[in-house]
């Protein structure tokens, strides 16, 4: 091989304190969908909320703290 292929585990770790908006609501210990751009690229994944406790509706701004396997971690963007 004369070329090495990029991973996308670079790319997901560099997610961490990015913008995203949710798409699916996120109930109370739930998981829902954001939407996120990555390199000019939109992009959706599986959600939950950092504190399971509370829930956010369709359509708001929140900022993605982890990403652990294929879930993302968010948190409500103030």
């Amino acid at each position: 091989f004369s070329h090495t292929q990029s991973s996308s585990e670079s790319k997901v770790s560099s997610l961490a304190g990015q913008p995203a908006t949710i798409i699916t609501p996120i109930p109370a210990n739930g998981v829902g969908e954001i939407a996120y751009v990555q390199a000019g690229t939109r992009y959706t994944a599986p959600a939950r909320l950092e504190s399971a406790a509370t829930s956010v509706g369709n359509g708001k701004l929140v900022r993605i703290t982890r990403v652990v396997g294929s879930q993302f971690y968010v948190i409500p963007a103030d």
